[in-house]
């Protein structure tokens, strides 16, 4: 599937993000509404920047045995 992108970046869905992560839906919505995942909505359609997810995995990311 291709994601929409412009100036390089791209965005996706909740339910890329729900298909790549392992996480629900229901999830996805309790981290917006924490401020723990930035997200565009335009009219109704919720979008997440790629770069985005992958700061938020880095910045979560422990080495095992650290």
């Amino acid at each position: 599937k291709c994601s929409p992108a412009l100036n390089g970046e791209k965005y996706l869905s909740g339910k890329d993000i729900s298909r790549i992560l392992g996480l629900s839906i229901g999830t996805l919505q309790v981290w917006r509404d924490q401020g723990i995942i930035p997200y565009i909505q335009i009219t109704g359609k919720i979008l997440y920047k790629e770069s985005d997810v992958i700061k938020l995995l880095e910045e979560n990311y422990y080495k095992a045995g650290l």
